[in-house]
């Protein structure tokens, strides 16, 4: 096999695939097949995750859904379906048909949140354990609101009690990452303190939050690396924005020249 053009100016070494931290999580807001292809092309090794967003999964034909889903988990990809799709059919009435469809699309693994504030803390644990022990599912559980809801129990409780009813990661709702509030900051961190860095993947904000710019999201993910640092687990990024994410994790991004390594 041919070495790389630039073999031995690796950056900071990463645990390959399948990893347990350093976990990327892509969000697809629809993305048609050839642009997931060149995703996948590109990017393949650096990212885990691929979240369809909202209910974006019943917007597209069963076919298209299907081989999007197949296509991902043939990289060791996984795929989910964003947790407002599961709050919408719960709001509806109409959850007990979610987690068969979750299953027949090919997910492996679901989301389960609670941001609207329409729904519970206990129905989300409900929804975990069903996932999990009924349906062999793999969970994500969301911990946070949307911007300018209050939360129902503390993070770190919440956190913990997603992890206790079977889910596999928690994922930190964005808007409580922008927050300027110093006891939301505290909380974020007690999250981690409680359940352990590997567990918790920091979801990025993105323009759906008032106010939140390319800027924000660059610096927030800077802000993580620095704090938790390469290894850290992020989500919600933009399919545009993976391979420099990635740079970034290595030192090889804009931060090239700030790392000093021992020869």
């Amino acid at each position: 096999m041919t070495s790389h053009f630039f073999e031995g100016i690796d950056g900071i070494e990463r645990q390959g695939k399948p990893r347990d931290y350093g976990l990327t999580m892509v969000i697809d807001w629809g993305i048609g097949l050839h642009e997931q292809e060149d995703l996948i092309e590109i990017g393949a090794d650096h990212f885990d995750f691929a979240k369809i967003a909202v209910g974006v999964s019943r917007l597209l034909s069963n076919d298209v859904l299907a081989g999007k889903v197949k296509k991902y988990r043939e990289h060791q990809i996984e795929p989910f379906a964003g947790g407002m799709f599961l709050e919408y059919a719960e709001v509806s009435g109409k959850a007990d048909l979610y987690l068969p469809a979750i299953v027949e699309a090919g997910y492996r693994w679901v989301e389960v949140s609670d941001n609207l504030g329409t729904v519970s803390v206990t129905w989300k644990r409900k929804m975990i354990r069903q996932a999990v022990d009924e349906y062999g599912l793999q969970v994500m559980g969301e911990v946070g609101k949307k911007e300018g809801l209050e939360s129902e129990i503390p993070f770190p409780d919440d956190a913990q009690g997603c992890l206790d009813t079977g889910a596999a990661l928690v994922l930190l709702e964005a808007a409580e990452l922008v927050s300027e509030d110093a006891d939301t900051t505290q909380a974020v961190e007690a999250v981690v303190e409680r359940v352990g860095l590997e567990k918790v993947m920091f979801e990025l904000p993105g323009p759906w939050i008032a106010g939140v710019t390319a800027h924000h999201i660059h610096h927030l993910r800077r802000e993580l690396i620095a704090l938790y640092g390469s290894e850290v687990n992020l989500g919600n990024v933009a399919p545009a924005d993976l391979v420099s994410l990635e740079a970034y994790r290595r030192g090889l991004g804009v931060n090239a020249g700030e790392i000093k390594h021992e020869a």
